[in-house]
């Protein structure tokens, strides 16, 4: 371990690169999907494994600057074959702190090889009675270890002395080895959620997954964590009081997001860091699951992370790391291939004190690379006034027509325009028949536009809006996860929900048509029965509206939510600034 946390230290000093106002530097794309196959070798290389088959394509992207800039290599002819897998999944490499080997698993197949002088020495596959063949090239692997469901990354526990690998074959386990990787046992128990249900919002149920793809830490107490990948709006988590043996029975997380990959970290001064998609998809309509399987993702549009000083009990953060940059285009679910794709799954590896390097994403045309400044977390006022138009929002809504691989084509629902000689945002009622299906019972004509802010329990957010005239209305939501543009039932689910019409009365004020407002929300809990958010609007000293909880969050407010109420086609909302400022949270 300390060996390990000397080539951080050092990694510390190799990082000289600002980045300015943007915390997120694009540095490559990885060889493969994100969540396998990145691994540290020293203090300034990095490389990350490709799942190609064959020896002309078992590729690395290597970096020997600490993550700054890449080149495809090579792998050197010591390297095993991939047995098992796919090729667009990487191995799974982890590096033994006690040793300073390495072990890789495939994340389907199963085989086990450790290393003998590091990632370019010789590689053993282990054998079914706990030995090491070198002779892999030559071995048809009948007699090779093969370890059961599709694995995540080794993790080392127990100071080391304990080997999991988390695995999944219809619900989550746990591999279990002590004497660094030749002999196997499995926990005694799964770790699992109740199957999605339809009912409510959802005319249809999800593909089931009932705990997948977990993701470990171990805690100072020494209590293991793990947190599963569900088809509920949540992660599920359970605990373990004996490193793995057996697991507490699963339970809803406060980390929302459905059907992605969870990964969470300990970073080398003992922070937790946690990387995931914080979204919630479209309801289920009532197609969903006819032919008993995936259908059409629209929760994978972005990347999040948020942090924890005090062992998972209270996160700051919970910011976007990146949006997808396709997540606009009208050939979205066909382009460059069938394949998944998104900004789902990630692993990382740690630059210095702040930064981290982010391997993210599905598909080559979506996968990224990214070094990530985790000082960003614990910034506490964001604002936007369009001039940089509409990159920091999502904006679009779906067509809801499925192609490729479980994915609908877009349209934008919002707009960029000039207003009064400057830019702004315009968000209206759509009459597009594109938006519609029928046979679905689905509209998605609702113009709609969702953005992120630091997440504070306390704080204020302002919104400057002109209705136009024959708007009819507005929908304004403050929420703690980002729901898509033209979900309607955000209303339902958010936290701090107000309506705008031209006409209305806000307090002893009635809003006109064509004048420019400027609304605060100043919010003050999110959490029990005395939690409020009251409203001003312009230059008021008192408020105009107090308003009432409508649904609890562990997690504070990081989002605002707008979408159209009109029925019918309409003039809608010039949004012309929006800034958010929330209370700073104590850290021991």
């Amino acid at each position: 371990m300390k060996k390990i946390l000397f080539f951080i230290g050092i990694a510390h000093f190799l990082v000289i690169h600002t980045f300015a106002d943007n915390p997120t530097k694009i540095v490559g794309i990885p060889p493969a999907d994100g969540g396998r196959g990145l691994i540290r070798v020293d203090n300034s290389e990095i490389r990350h494994y490709s799942g190609g088959k064959g020896r002309e394509s078992l590729k690395i992207l290597v970096s020997k600057d600490n993550g700054l800039t890449w080149d495809n290599m090579n792998v050197p002819t010591n390297y095993p074959d991939n047995f098992g897998g796919i090729p667009k999944e990487s191995p799974a490499i982890s590096q033994n702190p006690l040793t300073g080997e390495f072990i890789r698993v495939q994340p389907a197949g199963g085989y086990i090889f450790i290393s003998q002088g590091g990632l370019d020495g010789k590689w053993g596959a282990v054998t079914k009675d706990g030995k090491l063949s070198f002779d892999w090239m030559n071995n048809d692997g009948h007699n090779y270890v093969k370890l059961s469901g599709i694995m995540r990354n080794p993790v080392f526990v127990n100071e080391g002395k304990r080997i999991l690998i988390p695995a999944h074959n219809g619900s989550s386990f746990v591999h279990i080895s002590d004497d660094g990787g030749l002999t196997w046992t499995r926990s005694k128990n799964n770790i699992e959620a109740p199957p999605h249900k339809a009912g409510g919002i959802h005319k249809g149920h999800r593909w089931q997954n009932i705990g997948v793809e977990g993701t470990i830490v171990e805690l100072k107490n020494k209590t293991l964590w793990i947190l599963v990948r569900t088809s509920q709006d949540q992660y599920y988590e359970a605990f373990s009081e004996d490193m793995g043996e057996t697991w507490s029975a699963a339970e809803p997380s406060r980390f929302w997001g459905t059907l992605t990959m969870p990964c969470m970290n300990r970073l080398s001064d003992g922070r937790l860091l946690m990387l995931w998609t914080n979204t919630v998809p479209l309801p289920e309509n009532k197609g969903a699951n006819l032919r008993g399987g995936e259908d059409a993702f629209t929760n994978r549009d972005s990347h999040h992370a948020a942090i924890s000083h005090d062992e998972g009990k209270t996160w700051i953060g919970f910011r976007e790391i990146i949006l997808d940059e396709h997540r606009n285009q009208s050939d979205y679910a066909t382009f460059n291939g069938p394949q998944d794709r998104g900004k789902h799954q990630s692993e990382m590896v740690q630059l210095d004190s702040d930064k981290v390097l982010i391997s993210l994403g599905q598909h080559p045309e979506h996968r990224k690379l990214v070094i990530y400044n985790t000082k960003s977390l614990y910034e506490t006022d964001r604002q936007c006034n369009f001039e940089d138009g509409l990159d920091s929002w999502t904006i679009h809504t779906y067509i809801p027509v499925t192609k490729g691989h479980c994915a609908y084509n877009r349209k934008p629902s919002a707009s960029l325009i000039n207003h009064k000689g400057k830019s702004a945002m315009l968000v209206k009622r759509l009459e597009d028949a594109d938006l519609i299906s029928e046979s679905l019972d689905v509209n998605y004509e609702k113009g709609g536009a969702t953005w992120n802010f630091p997440n504070g329990t306390k704080g204020s957010l302002s919104v400057t809006f002109t209705m136009n005239e024959g708007s009819k209305g507005t929908q304004i939501s403050l929420t703690d996860r980002l729901f898509n543009a033209c979900d309607e039932t955000t209303e339902e689910l958010a936290v701090y929900t107000l309506t705008l019409r031209p006409g209305m009365k806000l307090g002893n004020k009635k809003l006109k048509a064509g004048k420019s407002y400027n609304l605060t929300f100043k919010w003050d809990g999110v959490s029990d029965e005395n939690s409020f958010c009251n409203v001003f609007i312009n230059d008021s000293k008192k408020p105009e509206l107090k308003l009432p909880l409508k649904n609890t969050s562990l997690n504070g407010l990081s989002y605002i939510h707008l979408i159209s109420k009109a029925e019918k086609a309409d003039s809608g909302i010039v949004i012309e600034s929006v800034e958010a400022s929330v209370a700073k949270t104590l850290i021991d």
